[in-house]
């Protein structure tokens, strides 16, 4: 794509929230996307949307939308950081994506309208198990090679897997150190 021949790109922001998960291991939640929706339907994504006028930030963005797609308490999430903005084409977003952490599973509850359900991902499959692969993927009129992650029998792709892939990235880094 050349972005030059798009409008300006709506801000949006999404929240990638590690918690101990039921078994203690740290998890990550992800949506499958409603299959109905305009955008993205069906897909599996971090809980996120646009900025909205009354966001007093890119950040209160990502809390809101954890909030209402997911049920998670903005008052339980520390957010530790931001990742590298990621620029969807298909829907013209640029996305930002934050790192929070909170002590305790949240009380996850999907918002039917929006998510049709809640997968955990368990933070270690993306260093260990989940090798990223290249895969075809099809849509109404076009098709395209991609990076994705394989987890429970759902294909993890897009924003998803780059935001997935830039987190695990740093994650390494930080495990080798300077």
């Amino acid at each position: 794509y050349d972005r030059s021949t798009f409008p300006p790109a709506r801000m949006a922001s999404t929240l990638l929230l590690i918690y101990p998960g039921g078994d203690g291991e740290l998890a990550v939640p992800l949506t499958i996307r409603h299959a109905d929706l305009r955008e993205h339907a069906g897909e599996i994504s971090l809980p996120g949307g646009a900025v909205d006028p009354a966001d007093a930030s890119r950040e209160a963005t990502a809390l809101r939308e954890a909030y209402e797609e997911v049920g998670v308490d903005p008052r339980t999430v520390s957010i530790v950081g931001a990742l590298d903005d990621i620029w969807i084409p298909v829907s013209n977003f640029e996305l930002r994506p934050f790192v929070g952490t909170a002590a305790a599973r949240p009380a996850l509850e999907p918002h039917v309208d929006e998510v049709s359900a809640i997968v955990e991902l368990p933070l270690r499959h993306l260093l260990t198990d989940g090798v990223i692969s290249q895969e075809l993927i099809e849509g109404p009129g076009w098709v395209l090679q991609a990076a994705v992650y394989r987890y429970a029998g759902h294909r993890i792709w897009g924003a998803t897997a780059r935001t997935l892939a830039m987190f695990a990235a740093v994650l390494s880094d930080a495990a080798i150190g300077p």
